[in-house]
């Protein structure tokens, strides 16, 4: 395309070229890097840019400029904020500003504009700069497309006779049809990663069904919200035991755990002094200067999503924004993604629910024989992997048939979830209690060998089992691992021989291989 001097007048085929090769584009900045190469041509300028009105502010996209240095110096130095413009958006309602605003630098560095804006001067803090370059006449003319402002096309010339009656007619004309174009291809690009995002979505349900755990399942969760909403960071805000707490944070949070734990927990104490109460309905949060200081990156805003199951609202997963994205665009998408989390986090607790079930005694809450022997054959393997041993204590209560025939079998209940009460309390947390009958209990004490002090240690958890007020006993056969057995069928036996001579020798016996 030849050249247009400022003398030659611009002609309909030269508007319909430059149409043509916009339209030639495959993307957005490509279209738009176009129209500033030719509005130097066609409109006698020095440098002219675009700038897209998103996130609720103007952003830079595409600069052009006839040299290297007024290219380089434009994006770093020129206000993104024309504010005449901002003021012209009004939520809900079309764009209420100037059409085009054109602005005039004289000598002395002293601008004037054509629009109502009365003390709006948005280039005379840089007229120096700009004087260096020779502007004389800068065109700001907004892009719009029904009413809504999509962005600004900002023209710089060192003519100050630039941007006539005809040049400007001719911008009339060409600017709604490249608003238009924005249009388009800003719709285009939101399906294309709306589509992708729905793609990424599909494919992260397998990944998530998958998972085995909790906490499996976020740290799953934490990377996939990174890759389908073009997140940078976040976290999950979870009721663990009655309390919430900060788990699986993903992106850059990763390294700085500790201090967003601390100002979780400072934001908690000031906001929700009574206990914290989650957020029943997806919220934006702006922070403030003063809650911005003690962050350890830039967070402008926080997305909260309560991750609801049929239980209630059960956590809460939050986005992170520091400005470079809009996570309010992706709201259908991360709804959905929330969704797909909750079930898979409700499947795995019911799974859990239903391991504990089969594993749990129902009367005490400790371990059942199915539980208990699923724990002894992990406990074995990690003894023979050690190289240590454990003692297996099989114990019997002495007189409970007799408590149950006497006092009715609900006392005979309470005895038993004492003894299990009781048992717990007496051992340590890396031992194992279990109820492995109806009146017979099992107990693991780990990393032990028989001896004196072993002996001392079961004759205190013998003594402190409270069986007195229900007029029981207790008699205990005692194994070692894997000394004595090396398989679980031979220690039981063992233990329930020695608990057999016990109750054969007056009951109320503690019964080892040295006894």
């Amino acid at each position: 395309m030849p050249l247009q001097s400022h003398h030659n007048r611009l002609k309909p085929e030269d508007i319909f070229r430059l149409l043509q090769e916009i339209n030639h584009e495959e993307d957005l900045e490509g279209a738009l890097r176009v129209l500033t190469k030719r509005g130097l041509e066609f409109f006698n300028s020095t440098i002219a840019g675009i700038w897209l009105w998103q996130d609720k502010k103007f952003q830079s996209l595409v600069i052009s400029a006839r040299t290297d240095i007024q290219q380089k110096f434009l994006p770093d130095v020129l206000p993104t904020d024309f504010r005449i413009f901002e003021e012209g958006v009004v939520e809900g309602r079309a764009f209420a500003g100037p059409k085009m605003m054109l602005h005039e630098i004289d000598d002395d560095g002293n601008e004037s504009n054509t629009a109502d804006s009365a003390g709006v001067n948005c280039f005379s803090a840089w007229s120096e700069l700009l004087r260096e370059f020779n502007v004389r006449r800068i065109l700001c003319v907004p892009l719009i497309h029904f009413g809504q402002l999509l962005g600004v096309l900002t023209l710089f010339s060192d003519d100050p006779a630039s941007f006539d009656k005809e040049n400007l007619y001719w911008l009339e004309q060409l600017i709604p049809l490249i608003s238009s174009n924005v249009y388009e291809q800003q719709l285009r690009s939101a399906a294309l990663d709306r589509e992708q995002a729905l793609s990424l979505l599909l494919r992260g349900t397998e990944i998530l069904v998958k998972a085995v755990s909790e906490v499996q399942l976020l740290a799953e969760a934490g990377e996939m919200a990174m890759e389908i909403l073009y997140l940078e960071a976040g976290f999950f805000h979870m009721e663990v035991d009655g309390e919430w707490e900060l788990c699986a944070p993903f992106g850059r949070l990763k390294q700085s755990e500790s201090v967003w734990k601390e100002w979780i927990q400072k934001d908690k104490q000031k906001n929700h002094p009574l206990g914290y109460v989650p957020n029943v309905a997806p919220t934006l949060r702006a922070l403030n200067e003063d809650e911005q200081k003690d962050m350890p990156h830039l967070v402008k805003k926080i997305l909260i999503q309560p991750i609801e199951t049929y239980r209630g609202i059960v956590g809460e997963l939050w986005l992170i924004d520091s400005g470079t994205r809009d996570i309010e665009q992706t709201q259908e998408i991360l709804s959905a993604f929330v969704r797909m989390l909750s079930m898979a986090l409700e499947t795995i607790r019911q799974r859990q629910e239903l391991e504990h079930l089969a594993t749990t005694d129902r009367l005490t809450g400790i371990l059942n024989r199915q539980g208990f022997e699923q724990r002894i054959l992990g406990e074995m393997a990690g003894s023979l992997r050690r190289g240590t041993t454990f003692l297996f204590l099989l114990l019997d209560l002495d007189g409970f048939k007799n408590l149950n025939d006497t006092q009715g079998h609900p006392i005979g209940d309470l005895a038993l979830r004492h003894l299990a009460q009781n048992l717990q309390k007496s051992v340590r947390q890396v031992d194992i209690v279990a109820r492995t009958g109806g009146d017979e209990f099992a107990v693991i004490l780990t990393d032990l060998k028989l001896g004196t002090d072993a002996m001392n240690l079961m004759e205190r958890l013998k003594n402190n089992l409270g069986l007195e007020k229900y007029g029981l006993g207790i008699s205990i056969g005692v194994a070692e691992f894997p000394t004595e057995a090396k398989d679980y069928e031979t220690l039981y036996k063992v233990s329930d021989h020695r608990l057999y001579i016990g109750k054969q020798n007056g009951k109320g016996h503690i019964v080892t291989k040295n006894t």
